[in-house]
């Protein structure tokens, strides 16, 4: 391969350019998702070029349909914490490309972003020039940049999140120490199949042989695919609800008062609920109205997050405190928890109780039923399937009291958007629809008719994410609630436009956690 005529880069902005020029599958309506637009040959081979690098450190593999990205921080958070350098490889990005790659929760610098690229380019530039069909993807590149980066900077650890679906997804090319599915819905139906037995498949292709998987899947059609894969490869499974339990939840305020109770009921349940003992979800222990932990605006004081108690194959964990909102939340720590308790056990992990809960107690989950404004209350998520969204729904009625519900809504076009719309315009008072700068955004016109079609409600429509936020903060008294969703691009803008950061380890200021935390009452 002829190199000596291919220049560097010359600045970040010339390699990120360069980058934007690959096919980006995040930004293409419709693809056909095989092995040859998915290619892990392809990617083999551009890591063989710079040495194998991905060889170079261990790793945990994250995949599922919603829940991977939190899960993939909390474990991140907790090696950090460890002791442990700690990469961590997320997509998307919400404002800053370089949010995808980091190390100890910081972003991979500009200059060190370029110089692994230009490492990469002679070899992409070869294949542009003689097999431009042959030419890496927008996200295998970056999934190579991002594991030269970790082997460069000799981390301890690398947590991995798959990009999408996971058999074929440029990141299993690595043999990690403990895999993770968290769990399977209908999410990319047109690329993944639209059966979560189907889905299941592509997810459980990163289970590798003896390397050990933990899954929140409940699914029956899902779990038995999964369980199947595990046999065949001799993975150990560990399943939530069977080998890890969430025996208690509790949301607390400020005052780290509990103004919501989930625990262990001996009601009729599902087969295997994440509850241990059979046990559900019961119900808020207030009723609307008799809530003594919201002031005069009717929004709840302080909402600071969850504490859970959890049970694993090998110990409990009480009072565990996630400044994150909403009870889905303890499912994801459970699988965190889990994933440690493995790395401990193969050695390569010393961690105390208390650097646990310091750490999960610290950490920030961006754009995850976030509170990024006050006054009115605005509330910042990027669900956008059927179950996130009805976990988003179920979390703002729970935590929140309010005088109206101000909702703020872009959409992709590929997907589920009837069943998702009618999760969450039914409980909404204004409907505010938009469209994210991503050329797979839904026309905010083609949102408004099936709005309108689906409740006999009428949305107004903006064609900026920025124009519907400033119109919403105009609209809304100091007693309503803002709630803006249904994409990361969507999310991303809006962190711009309100100026939220994206820092993963930006979450409550240590005196305010310790306060919560030695004041947990009942």
């Amino acid at each position: 391969m002829d190199t000596k005529n291919i220049i560097g880069f010359q600045s970040y902005e010339e390699a990120q350019a360069f980058l934007y020029k690959a096919i980006d599958y995040e930004k293409l309506i419709s693809y056909q998702y095989n092995a040859s637009t998915f290619n892990l040959d392809r990617m083999v081979r551009m890591l063989e070029y710079v040495r194998n690098p991905h060889r170079a450190f261990p790793s945990v593999h994250i995949t599922g349909t919603k829940g991977k990205g939190s899960t993939s921080i909390m474990i991140a958070t907790l090696l950090e914490h460890a002791g442990l350098k700690t990469g961590l490889f997320t997509s998307p990005h919400l404002v800053d490309l370089k949010e995808r790659i980091q190390i100890d929760h910081q972003n991979i610098s500009e200059d060190d972003f370029t110089d692994n690229l230009n490492e990469l380019r002679p070899y992409i530039q070869h294949l542009l020039e003689t097999s431009p069909s042959a030419s890496p993807t927008f996200f295998e590149i970056l999934t190579a940049v991002c594991m030269l980066y970790f082997k460069k900077k000799h981390i301890d650890m690398a947590v991995l999140e798959v990009g999408l679906g996971g058999r074929l997804d440029s990141t299993n090319v690595v043999i990690p120490q403990v895999s993770i599915i968290t769990n399977i819905g209908f999410d990319h139906t047109a690329i993944l199949g639209n059966t979560l037995s189907s889905i299941a498949y592509e997810k459980a292709g990163i289970i590798k042989q003896g390397v050990p998987v933990i899954s929140a899947v409940e699914d029956p059609e899902a779990l038995a695919v999964i369980e199947k894969v595990c046999k065949e490869k001799g993975a150990t499974l560990y399943l939530l609800g069977r080998d890890i339990w969430i025996e208690e939840i509790r949301g607390v305020d400020g005052n780290g008062i509990a103004f919501y109770k989930h625990s262990q009921s001996s009601m009729n349940n599902p087969p295997r609920s994440p509850f241990r003992k059979g046990g559900r979800f019961v119900s808020s222990l207030f009723n609307k109205g008799e809530v003594n932990t919201f002031d005069k605006g009717g929004v709840a004081k302080e909402v600071r997050g969850v504490v859970c108690k959890i049970k694993t194959w090998r110990r409990t964990y009480d009072s565990i405190f996630l400044p994150l909102i909403g009870t889905h939340q303890a499912k994801n720590c459970a699988l965190a928890l889990g994933a440690l308790e493995i790395l401990q056990d193969q050695g390569g992990v010393s961690i105390t109780d208390e650097t646990i809960r310091d750490a999960l107690m610290q950490m920030h989950c961006p754009a995850r039923i976030e509170i990024i404004g006050k006054d009115p209350l605005i509330i910042l998520d990027y669900a956008h399937t059927v179950d996130s969204m009805r976990f988003l729904k179920n979390t703002l009625l729970e935590n929140f009291k309010y005088n109206k519900l101000l909702l703020i809504l872009g959409l992709a076009q590929d997907k589920d958007l009837d069943n998702i719309l009618q999760e969450i315009v039914t409980v909404s008072d204004l409907i505010m629809v938009t469209k994210s700068k991503n050329p797979r955004a839904a026309l905010p016109q083609e949102l408004y008719q099936r709005v309108e079609r689906l409740c006999g409600k009428q949305a107004k429509i903006f064609h900026t994410t920025q124009d519907a936020i400033v119109a919403a903060k105009q609209i809304a008294s100091q007693d309503d609630l803002i709630c803006i969703t249904g994409s990361a691009y969507v999310a991303g803008e809006a962190m711009q436009v309100l100026k939220a950061t994206t820092d993963f380890s930006g979450g409550l200021e240590r005196r305010q956690v310790r306060n919560v935390a030695t004041n947990l009452h009942e």
